[in-house]
């Protein structure tokens, strides 16, 4: 019988734990001669486990949480009604893929255009014309824009919530928040895929995941806290005091959500290709 080193659940056989996963390790008994028994690892070191740990434990997370986006994606708000603060990690793991899913339609987008620009040039000046599209410019830097934004939008929202008088806490709330985006994220994974497809329909989809981010989720995660209370200020006047902070960031953060994207597309249509 072998015991797990990560979770300690005692094992018939084999090289993997039955509870958690782990890679098992051989151990060996050795009794010295005052009678006492002592066990040591045999054939393996003891920290080559840890880089399987951690991949098992991403798989766990992955494999979880898209059990979790597809159960809620079925009914968003009837799902809200059961999602807490246990709920935190999954709301923030769909932040950051709505947050991922915008910049990288842009990023096919452009190399899409690119392209068809490269061929034409390619045909109609005899030679050829490479341009890259800049992941770092046009995805990562408005990525963390976005990271940001949302959380702002969250926030805002958290502000209405306890202008209402209701008892509940930050990661409640993000929690929530992050049921009512999977719609838009799903949406946004069909206008990314549009994308890579060169299918013009992606702009359609890109727009209405921003819409529901902003005129949409807010008001629902509100509303879904709101429900059993009179006390406080009203749900609408709430999403009203949402929407104008969210506009307020919006203007102040335009730049770093779309600045790189406007002076890229500038400089392409400028003269940036020769």
């Amino acid at each position: 019988m072998t015991v797990c080193t990560n979770c300690n659940h005692q094992n018939d056989g084999g090289k993997f734990c039955e509870n958690c996963g782990s890679p098992l390790i051989a151990t060996a008994t050795t009794v010295s001669p005052d009678g006492a028994s002592t066990s040591q690892v045999v054939g393996q070191p003891q920290g080559s486990t840890q880089p399987n740990q951690y991949l098992e434990g991403a798989k766990q997370v992955s494999k979880q949480y898209g059990l979790y986006f597809l159960q809620v994606l079925k009914k968003p708000y009837s799902s809200s009604v059961n999602v807490g603060a246990e709920h935190f990690t999954n709301g923030l793991i769909t932040m950051v893929l709505y947050s991922l899913f915008n910049p990288l339609i842009v990023f096919f987008a452009l190399k899409g255009v690119l392209a068809d620009m490269t061929g034409f040039g390619n045909d109609f000046f005899g030679e050829e014309v490479e341009v890259n599209v800049p992941f770092m410019e046009v995805v990562i830097k408005p990525t963390l824009a976005y990271v940001v934004f949302v959380l702002l939008v969250a926030t805002f929202s958290f502000a209405a919530i306890k202008l209402g008088r209701i008892n509940a806490n930050f990661k409640e709330v993000v929690a929530r928040f992050g049921v009512f985006l999977i719609p838009a994220v799903a949406i946004l994974a069909i206008g990314l895929l549009f994308s890579i497809l060169k299918v013009k329909m992606f702009v359609l989809f890109a727009l209405l995941g921003f819409l529901i981010l902003l005129f949409l989720v807010p008001p629902l995660v509100i509303a879904s806290f709101k429900k059993e209370s009179q006390e406080g200020i009203d749900v609408i006047y709430g999403s009203i005091i949402t929407y104008i902070l969210s506009f307020v960031a919006l203007a102040i953060m335009g730049d770093l959500l779309f600045e790189q994207i406007k002076s890229y597309v500038m400089d392409m249509f400028g003269g940036g290709l020769y």
